[in-house]
């Protein structure tokens, strides 16, 4: 199956690469693909969003996000584990308030991702990562992975919130200030991406109304949620300080994250399937 499975050149490579490319489901023929299912242990799902980044990223920022993070722990996790294309749409309704959101509802989400589960289990495939970058998909993806256990009897279905992962990886690099939704977290991984997506001239610090964003920090320290539309919470639709991002502390987010996205995906490989 020699070069079927080349990733794009777009795609950033892991600092501590080893010499694999990911497995994309997407490039392979039918047959290509009926012979990889007889041996691939894990396929990933990469799930992202359409919606507005603030003045500076592009509305498919999480949709890229979630794809190369997944090429790239795929790569390292080569040949055990597939990639699958990208879901590029989210739940995304709390981003209604500036132009180019596109939102699902939490069902259809939902309804999308367990349709993919099912056909891929119907082949064969056991144990599958949701690999999610927008927290607002956070609750009709955890909804996904329980109805695939309970419904269709699927071994294992999990679902990662991979910005965690990635927002950690850019405190460390960036410092807690760049945190944010268009922030210098996910500016700096689009730079490494797709740097003629980024509006340099845009990038910088936000204003958010203090008052909501105090109650919101106080409900989620309890673990409750204030819903509230973006363009309320900060006028310029994001958050966090870009000022700092760049492409090199992009490649260095990115590597860090997918390691992190390896090193869960080697624990799932070593669960016993049959004690779940």
């Amino acid at each position: 199956m020699s070069g079927i499975h080349r990733q794009s050149d777009q795609t950033p490579q892991p600092q501590n690469r080893e010499a694999a490319e990911p497995i994309l489901l997407a490039n392979l023929t039918s047959p290509q693909t009926g012979e990889l299912l007889q041996s691939i242990e894990m396929v990933l799902i990469p799930v992202g969003a359409h919606e507005q980044h603030g003045p500076a990223l592009p509305v498919s920022t999480d949709a890229l996000t979630a794809q190369v993070l997944c090429a790239l722990a795929g790569a390292l996790l080569a040949p055990r584990v597939a990639v699958m294309p990208v879901v590029p749409w989210g739940v995304s309704w709390h981003h209604q308030g500036r132009p180019g959101t596109v939102t699902l509802r939490e069902e259809t989400l939902i309804s999308l991702v367990l349709d993919q589960v099912d056909s891929l289990y119907r082949q064969g495939v056991k144990r599958l990562v949701l690999v999610n970058t927008h927290g607002g998909n956070n609750p009709a993806l955890a909804i996904a992975a329980e109805r695939a256990k309970r419904e269709l009897g699927v071994p294992l279905v999990v679902s990662v919130y991979a910005y965690t992962l990635l927002a950690n990886a850019a405190r460390e690099i960036l410092g807690k200030e760049a945190i944010g939704h268009g922030g210098g977290d996910e500016a700096s991984a689009v730079l490494a991406i797709r740097p003629d997506l980024v509006d340099r001239d845009r990038l910088g610090p936000q204003q958010l109304n203090s008052s909501i964003q105090r109650r919101k920090t106080i409900l989620s320290a309890v673990g409750g949620t204030l819903p509230v539309m973006m363009h309320k919470l900060t006028e310029s639709g994001a958050t966090g300080n870009s000022t700092n991002a760049t492409t090199e502390s992009g490649h260095a987010i990115l590597g860090q994250t997918a390691s992190g996205l390896r090193a869960i995906c080697e624990e799932l490989l070593e669960t016993d399937l049959a004690q779940l």
